[in-house]
């Protein structure tokens, strides 16, 4: 009687549960870091909480920054695949909220603005992590960079169809910037107990970009 042999796993099996195990992963650190914040992110706490030990899923992502990086990169895609779609007209992508103000000039940039700020606001612990303040002792590598740069350049093509206020590029880098500032500090919470329209003061800077 021959001895039975177990047959290896197939790599295409292997590959899909390893991609199950790093998003279980990456899940778990998004429960982390909206409990305590990038720095609170632990590889070792994350392991324990899927039953593997630390140096077992070290095998998944070799350090923690690994892991940041991956989150960032995630933020970072879903954030410009939401502002492309937006830009495209695509529906329920950046509709501006009732009552504001709008015509056909500049219909791409208040789309892309509007869903920049429900992006932020559906995933605020998301939107800290890649434009809060920096984790201590973390570098963003250039893949991370890259994709910033991508949104930058959807800004760009948001900006075209205005004319010659200036170039497309320095519109879109006032754009960037406006809009930052006034969803950071909502983020942040830092217009709560004030008595004023968050909704209409962006609508109005958005307007004011259109110009």
């Amino acid at each position: 009687m021959s001895e039975a042999t177990t047959s290896p796993t197939p790599p295409d099996r292997r590959a899909r549960l390893r991609e199950q195990t790093r998003r279980e992963a990456k899940d778990i650190a998004l429960d982390q870091l909206a409990r305590t914040g990038p720095a609170g992110i632990s590889v070792n706490a994350i392991a324990k909480a899927m039953g593997m030990t630390g140096p077992a899923l070290y095998r998944y992502f070799a350090s923690r920054d690994e892991l940041l990086t991956a989150l960032i990169a995630d933020a970072y895609t879903d954030l410009a695949d939401t502002l492309t779609r937006a830009g495209d007209g695509e529906a329920g992508d950046g509709e501006a909220p009732e009552g504001a103000a709008g015509s056909a000039r500049g219909a791409r940039l208040r789309r892309f603005a509007h869903a920049w700020r429900t992006w932020a606001k559906e995933h605020p612990d998301r939107y800290l992590l890649i434009y809060g303040t920096p984790v201590p002792g973390y570098s963003a590598p250039e893949e991370t960079r890259t994709i910033a740069s991508g949104m930058m350049r959807s800004a760009v093509a948001a900006c075209e169809e205005l004319g010659p206020a200036g170039t497309a590029e320095d519109r879109a880098l006032r754009a960037w910037t406006r809009m930052h500032g006034l969803v950071g500090l909502e983020i942040a919470g830092h217009f709560d107990g004030m008595d004023f329209d968050v909704d209409r003061l962006f609508s109005e800077e958005v307007e004011s970009l259109i110009r």
